[in-house]
């Protein structure tokens, strides 16, 4: 890949990513972002190149999505819709130390984290995040801009549509369809069908204060 490699979003999701991209031997030209982002600054030595509009002064130049929104996947879309007109195209990390069989098809602008596993056959769309430690099995589907929390598990032959969040340590069932712009919730078990835009509470419990324990 000629041109250069830039980090569109300078946030918290955003270091994560780019030390991703690093341990693939990707080389970061820099990220922009609207705001100063001065620990991704100061913590990553990652230069700040501006906010958008900095990417017109850059030769050829390929986007990695660094920017995660919990159950809020239209401003995903937004930033690629608004960037698109001056990238060659998208870049797909995937963590060294994730594993993706060799079966499975990861598109374009999607990013794959730490400890995740892909299994034989597995589908993972344009801009989707299989966050850390995650777990897709076999001939699984994750939609367009769709997110895996860290620590999901995706029973084989599962279909997820697009822009679809699922929360931290959720579990869903093989074969199971899960709609269009659905939301699971932390520490959820679905074990049933999810209907499009549906809402799904996770096992949260949430205590006060200390005294509540114990």
């Amino acid at each position: 890949m000629s041109g250069s490699l830039v980090l569109v979003g300078g946030g918290e999701h955003a270091r994560v990513v780019a030390e991703a991209a690093r341990s693939a031997g990707l080389e970061l030209a820099g990220f922009v972002d609207p705001q100063p982002c001065r620990t991704t600054v100061e913590r990553l030595g990652l230069v700040r190149l501006g906010d958008d509009s900095a990417l017109l002064s850059l030769p050829d130049v390929w986007g990695i999505l660094g920017v995660g929104a919990v159950g809020a996947q239209a401003v995903r879309r937004m930033i690629v819709e608004r960037v698109r007109p001056h990238v060659v195209g998208w870049k797909a990390v995937v963590h060294r130390m994730a594993w993706v069989s060799p079966t499975a098809t990861i598109a374009e602008g999607a990013v794959i984290m730490a400890g995740a596993i892909i299994n034989a056959g597995a589908q993972i769309g344009r801009h989707c995040i299989v966050n850390t430690g995650s777990v897709v099995e076999h001939d699984v589907v994750l939609g367009d801009f769709s997110q895996l929390a860290p620590g999901v598990t995706v029973g084989g032959g599962v279909r997820i549509g697009p822009d679809v969040f699922i929360g931290l340590g959720a579990g869903l069932r093989d074969h199971i369809v899960v709609g269009a712009g659905a939301f699971v919730g932390m520490g959820a078990t679905v074990a049933a069908d999810v209907p499009e835009g549906a809402r799904i509470r996770g096992a949260l419990t949430h205590i006060a204060n200390s005294e509540a324990i114990g």
